[in-house]
């Protein structure tokens, strides 16, 4: 569009007379001004060294939030990007049946099969990197755009936009969009590993009975194998039932704590695995293991869904949401405690202040509350994390559901450093304040979605976004 096009564009026709001449006069000189400079980028980059102020002149809250103001423009700046890209899939309509991440699957947006070279080349990338960009920014225009708007906005970046891509790959398109509405509103505030742990758990509340689909197809590839790592390691994976992996695991980590040495517990839990595979130690002998109690392991699932009137997933606490027909075949295990909760039953969980260390009953609460580590950012598990008084015990703090959360050994370490202040609410939260006074706020896991059926309650509708632009976007 001409200059004077645009300009015509910016106003209303009343407008337009009166401050036309003003704009074309300041838009003349600009442009005369970026001649001079030899062009536009080099007439950015001499803006960028004026107005960009000098960071050593900043107090250290200032330079945090100029971070994160470069952050929102880097993320704005790489969806202007996302938005070309798919401007260049569909200026090649499709000569083939499609492409994806191989020629023999069909894309799903039919596209000229030399696309990806044509890109490849100017971005330095392989074909195959180049397939998955094209794919990845013509959904999100076309399938998933409030992500697509959400990047642009600064509020989530790349990453965050491609892990909610990725994962709802091979979904109906309505239950991926189902997963976007309900995902979205809160992923610019979460890690990678948390929102991955959201878009997961989305997916079985989106499509409970297409989960039980896809749990029993991913039950039959189960396996073992072997990976070598450098400096003469190798790595033994065993892919199982998330139910009897949380069964070991708990089951290594009680026999490894019974084992008391100089090695870590990692260490241990390793040692323990070659000797018992290789029949170095058996556990009803005199082995280093000693006795151990048999191993429990929380999971949380609805009445509906344990009778079967429902669908919905249960909770492996430790894990995630797990199918119903898992969850159902978990608690008929004898070896499993099953974890019932009932707001309305007034079970005291408080115990004042007649002990430091917290009873057991109270320590299993706080360990079914909390899952992982109260460091928002952080997602050690309970079975590895430390019950700790945000509010410490000499200073007056109680042994009580208010008063206990779960932090790992490094998170109990940084709450005792100078500047760092952690604050435990009557609901449960945990606001971390950070040397600079920033506030960073943790939520108990809310299992309503498993043992109601209803939606958490949110400010905003599912898939709505917030009007502030601020930080944290």
């Amino acid at each position: 569009m001409p200059r004077r096009g645009i300009i015509e564009h910016m106003f209303t026709p009343s407008a337009y007379e009166t401050y036309a001449p003003r704009v074309e006069v300041v838009v003349d000189s600009l442009h005369g001004e970026v001649r001079r400079l030899g062009g536009l980028e080099k007439a950015l980059e001499k803006l960028v060294r004026e107005i960009a102020p000098d960071h050593s002149d900043m107090d250290d809250k200032a330079l945090i939030e100029a971070i994160v103001e470069q952050e929102r423009l880097s993320r704005i700046h790489a969806a202007h990007r996302t938005r070309l890209v798919a401007e260049l899939q569909r200026r090649r309509p499709g000569d083939e049946p499609g492409i994806s991440s191989n020629d023999d699957t069909p894309m799903v947006f039919p596209t000229s099969r030399w696309v990806p070279d044509e890109l490849g080349l100017v971005l330095g990338m392989s074909r195959l990197t180049a397939k998955n960009t094209l794919m990845e920014a013509a959904r999100l225009e076309k399938l998933l755009p409030a992500t697509l708007r959400a990047f642009e906005k600064g509020r989530i970046d790349g990453y965050r936009a491609r892990i909610i891509h990725d994962l709802t790959l091979g979904l109906p398109d309505d239950v991926a969009r189902a997963v976007e509405a309900i995902v979205l509103p809160g992923a610019g505030e979460q890690t990678y590993a948390q929102l991955r742990a959201a878009v997961r758990e989305a997916i079985m509340r989106a499509d409970p009975e297409g989960a039980n689909r896809r749990h029993e197809e991913a039950r039959r590839r189960r396996l073992v194998e072997i990976r070598p790592e450098d400096e003469g390691m190798a790595a033994l994976r065993a892919a199982l039932p998330a139910t009897e992996a949380e069964r070991i695991w708990h089951r290594l980590s009680e026999l490894a704590r019974a084992m008391e040495d100089e090695r870590s517990l990692d260490q241990r839990r390793a040692d323990l695995v070659a000797d018992l595979l290789l029949g170095r130690l058996t556990l009803d002998g005199d082995g280093a293991a000693g006795p151990v109690a048999s191993t429990q392991v929380q999971v949380v699932v609805g009445l509906d869904t344990l009778t079967g009137a429902s669908e919905q997933p249960g909770h492996l606490m430790g894990y995630g949401p797990i199918p119903a027909d898992l969850a159902r075949e978990a608690a008929l295990d004898g070896v499993w405690r099953r974890l019932v909760t009932d707001p309305l039953s007034g079970a005291l969980l408080d115990h004042g202040r007649t002990t430091y260390r917290p009873p057991k009953a109270l320590a299993d609460f706080v360990r079914a509350r909390d899952q992982v580590c109260r460091m928002p950012i952080c997602r050690r598990r309970a079975v590895d994390a430390e019950l700790d008084h945000p509010v410490r015990w000499a200073d007056g703090g109680e042994t009580s559901e208010q008063n206990i959360t779960l932090h790992c050994k490094l998170h109990n370490l940084l709450k005792e450093q100078q500047g760092w202040e952690v604050l435990g609410h009557t609901d449960g939260s945990v606001t971390w304040i950070t040397p600079t006074g920033h506030g960073h706020t943790s939520r108990p896991y809310d299992y309503r979605p498993h043992t109601t059926g209803r939606e958490p309650p949110d400010a905003d509708a599912p898939g709505t976004e917030p009007d502030q632009d601020a930080p944290p976007f």
